[in-house]
């Protein structure tokens, strides 16, 4: 029996749904993963643990730059999670260093210093890659623009729509299941009715 998704606020799709790969739901994950650090900060915190209670420096991180630790973040967002939109920077880079198995809290203060520059440098080349991918996106969606507002505009007649919503040019985008961006979905929205009110 299919369960209730919280994010969809409707039932599972299961492998249908854009956050399920390799038969797993990555929300119903990265929750898990949450919860389970959270349960281990309370074991932590119950033996008496510090925030400032060093532990030993592994040697690749005494030797390794700030800068070289971010492009090997850069690289663990590219490789574990190339297409995922919806998961934040922050997660990312938390999830490297769970992986590498390191609470910087743990570490001496210059450690520290060191993984919060990695953490910025490695924050900047993501928003740089991800921008620079969206805007060669854009700039390949804008030279199909007016083959994409003539097929609207032909999938409207054949409706019988004299003037398009936003909903019905969603209704289209889905029906075409078109991967674009909002930027070419509200152009395809003016356009398509520019050329709809013309036709009249």
């Amino acid at each position: 029996m299919k369960t209730f998704c919280p994010f969809l606020k409707d039932t599972c799709r299961g492998n249908e749904c854009m956050m399920f790969r390799n038969e797993e739901c990555i929300f119903v994950a990265f929750l898990q993963n949450y919860f389970e650090d959270s349960s281990e900060t309370e074991m932590l915190e119950t033996n008496e643990l510090t925030p400032n209670q060093e532990i030993d420096v592994p040697d690749w991180l005494e030797t390794i730059t700030s800068e070289e630790i971010a492009e090997n973040i850069l690289e663990f967002k590219n490789k574990r999670y190339p297409e995922e939109e919806f998961l934040g920077i922050h997660s990312v880079i938390r999830m490297y260093w769970d992986e590498k198995g390191i609470e910087e809290y743990q570490m001496p203060s210059e450690i520290q210093s060191k993984i919060y520059r990695a953490n910025t440098f490695a924050q900047i080349m993501i928003r740089k890659e991800k921008k620079k991918l969206k805007d060669e996106k854009l700039e390949k969606e804008n030279s199909e623009l007016p083959s994409l507002v003539g097929r609207c505009v032909d999938w409207a007649k054949a409706n019988g729509l004299k003037r398009l919503t936003v909903a019905d040019v969603d209704a289209y985008i889905l029906e075409r299941k078109l991967d674009i961006l909002n930027e070419t979905r509200r152009a395809i929205y003016a356009k398509a009715n520019v050329e709809l009110k013309c036709a009249r």
